[in-house]
């Protein structure tokens, strides 16, 4: 066995307890921020083999919550993937501040569809982070999952998402 192994083995059952396969440790989640994220008009970029794609460019953003707060960056993309079963796989890349000037790189990868005989709407994202070392490291050492509700303006276009950000704990 080598010696990393050795050293993650001893990590994971540094602070283990046992396991009863008859009640599995299910995860919690810590809720740690809001996005409310400013889009632009939907762009139409043809379809493919999988279906259709699209693009909504991120003009912006405000971040609040109990463990972060700044904005969104302007420069940003949610792509969508339209599939024929009427669900869009959502890849969205940018970039958030941190009210400390922290520069944070988003990417949220995720899968949403409307309402159906089995269930309601549903719009959900598994979101990677790279913060930089130090205040907000610890977004760099968590999974985290996200949910994902469109603001509708009275003109029926969609103008904003918001976020909610959980930790899975």
């Amino acid at each position: 066995m080598t010696t990393i192994a050795r050293m993650l083995i001893a990590a994971m059952l540094a602070g283990a307890s046992p396991v009863s396969a008859a009640e599995p440790g299910a995860p919690t989640l810590r809720f740690v921020f809001e996005e409310r994220v400013d889009l632009e008009p939907a762009e139409a970029a043809g379809a493919n083999p999988r279906g259709a794609g699209n693009r909504i460019g991120i003009t912006g953003g405000t971040i609040s919550g109990p463990m972060l707060q700044g904005t969104v960056l302007p420069g940003g993309a949610d792509w969508q993937l339209i599939r024929s079963d009427g669900c869009s796989e959502i890849v969205a890349d940018y970039f958030i501040r941190a009210v400390d000037k922290s520069l944070i790189h988003v990417r949220n990868v995720g899968l949403a569809c409307g309402a159906g005989a089995e269930r309601g709407a549903y719009a959900r994202a598994t979101p990677v982070f790279t913060a930089p070392v130090g205040k907000h490291d610890w977004l760099n050492k968590s999974v985290f999952t996200s949910t994902i509700e469109p603001v509708i303006d009275g003109e029926g276009r969609l103008r904003q998402v918001v976020l909610r950000f959980y930790e899975v704990r």
